[in-house]
């Protein structure tokens, strides 16, 4: 399958809360790189965060395929995927591959952290 242009803008909020969704989790670090691996080259990093005291990453803009993208039956996939890793000092890390990001939309990625 061919690779779409990337010509549309999508938005993520990473959210962080503790196991169960009880309290937010403030001074997280969150990364967002592209997602995958070609050629033995390592992904991208795009963006680095900390989360705020609601626990959560400012908005991050990201690359994604225009919408006309999935008005095309058997054609590209419509979104962009992008991986997002999660690490606090007195939490476990979280790495969430294959997030997908959409043109026009703005997403909010829910991350539950669990303590150490």
């Amino acid at each position: 399958m061919a690779k779409p242009d990337m010509t549309g803008m999508g938005k993520l909020i990473i959210q962080t809360t503790t196991a169960r969704d009880t309290l937010p989790v403030s001074g997280a670090v969150v990364t967002v790189s592209q997602s995958g691996q070609e050629n033995g080259i390592p992904p991208e990093l795009l963006y680095s965060a900390v989360t705020d005291r609601s626990g959560r990453t400012p908005v991050f803009d990201l690359a994604a395929p225009p919408r006309s993208a999935s008005m095309q039956p058997g054609g590209p996939a419509p979104y962009a995927r992008y991986a997002v890793q999660v690490e606090h000092p007195n939490f476990q890390p979280v790495s969430i591959v294959d997030v997908t990001v959409f043109d026009g939309i703005v997403s909010t990625l829910p991350v539950f952290l669990v303590p150490r």
